[in-house]
């Protein structure tokens, strides 16, 4: 047995990346025309768990690090997919001309970061608190999705809505007595964490909203230091959102119910050994989806657009490895996969000698990638194979020739 997903994205890359037979295959419905096409329903469909935390830096330019331009804040209801809330955790760093200051030249300090993602009741009002980091932290794996960190009271609290392009959290002049000298100082990097952006205290979701706030700051979000005659941006660096997610209380039947985020990705199995060693033109994986969950009245829930495929080698050990072999993207109401030349060639083996090459199992992933991963609950709603339902997932192979 093999995994669906992978057959379609090696048949996809065959056609387009080295086989001149695939071209213009496109315009061949080759489900109902095409003698040479193979569709080929899903044996095995289910879901893993897989949780990778949203954490990284918060910097457009970064090259060795995980970029991350995005944290959630906010707590929803949602019995389909799972009541979920997120903190937000936020560093930043120091500019070198906050050095040439005084503590008693700082005047006024605020956060701003734009509002840039929703999910959730879109009419809803959520009140954010800010907070002391208390504790060192850093960019970690080790960290569960779900971790959350000391903190002190709430500083202050901000209302943001839907309608909101940026959301600014004015720190108190207390705390800006107290702070300056390490805002301005030659420590700030080991004696300044950070800060946590939490629903308020007592807040009750009703269905409530996760909202999303940008971290770059070439997207306007930046900590700034005011004094009487200039004002400084220290920009946003390591960020993390801990996301706690309940399992959903009535999840849709007739769907399975993927969401970034909350450590949920698609299996598939599939028999090829019926094809014997045949060279291959084209291959499609299509996944129906059930749009009409991305938007019900003014609840919201943001498509994953783009999701992962990876062929996975157990191999006996207790660390399966993974390989990224193409992407699947969301349109008219389906998930398509691309063809890469890295599915083509794993493909191409598994039809010549299913029971020894390939993969051990095959899984599509709505996180992307690990290493640029936004913070999202982004969904993949796809439809199950229901009976005498004929828009189910499907992988349709074109072989060269028509085998018997």
């Amino acid at each position: 047995m093999r995994i669906l997903v992978v057959a379609a994205f090696a048949a996809i890359a065959l056609s387009a990346c080295q086989d001149p037979a695939g071209v213009g295959l496109g315009l061949i419905d080759e489900e109902q025309s095409d003698p040479s096409a193979r569709v080929v329903p899903p044996d095995d469909l289910d879901t893993l768990s897989f949780a990778f935390p949203a954490i990284g830096i918060a910097d457009e330019a970064t090259t060795n690090t995980r970029p991350q331009p995005r944290v959630l804040v906010g707590d929803v209801q949602d019995a389909q997919f799972g009541d979920t809330r997120a903190f937000a955790y936020v560093d930043a760093l120091q500019p070198s001309a906050a050095r040439d200051l005084s503590a008693s030249d700082v005047r006024e300090v605020w956060l701003v970061m734009p509002r840039t993602y929703t999910y959730g009741d879109t009419t809803a009002t959520l009140p954010v608190s800010l907070h002391d980091i208390q504790g060192s932290w850093e960019v970690s794996d080790s960290y569960s999705p779900d971790t959350v960190f000391s903190v002190g009271a709430a500083l202050t609290t901000t209302n943001i809505v839907q309608a909101d392009s940026l959301v600014r959290f004015d720190l108190p002049a207390s705390w800006v007595t107290s702070n300056a000298a390490t805002l301005v100082g030659t420590s700030f990097a080991d004696d300044f964490e950070g800060f946590a952006l939490q629903p308020e205290a007592g807040y009750t979701p009703a269905p409530g909203v996760v909202f999303g706030l940008g971290t770059y700051l070439g997207a306007g979000a930046r900590l700034r230091l005011a004094t009487d005659e200039d004002t400084l941006n220290f920009p946003l660096s390591e960020v993390f959102t801990s996301i706690a997610a309940q399992a959903p209380t009535a999840p849709p039947a007739d769907i399975i119910s993927l969401r970034r985020g909350t450590g949920s990705e698609l299996r598939f199995t599939a028999d090829f050994g019926v094809f014997g060693p045949v060279p291959l033109a084209r291959g499609i994986l299509r996944l129906p989806l059930d749009v009409s969950f991305a938007e019900m009245g003014t609840f919201v829930r943001p498509l994953a657009l783009s999701s992962a495929l990876f062929g996975v080698r157990d191999s006996g050990t207790a660390d399966p490895t993974y390989t990224a072999l193409g992407i699947v993207t969301v349109s008219d109401g389906q998930g398509v996969l691309v063809s890469t030349s890295t599915l083509t060639s794993a493909l191409q083996r598994l039809l010549i000698n299913p029971d020894t090459a390939g993969y051990d199992r095959f899984e599509i992933r709505p996180n992307l990638n690990p290493e640029f991963n936004p913070a999202s609950l982004d969904i993949l709603p796809v439809l199950r194979a229901m009976t005498g339902q004929t828009n189910i997932p499907r992988l349709t192979l074109t072989v060269v020739g028509a085998p018997a």
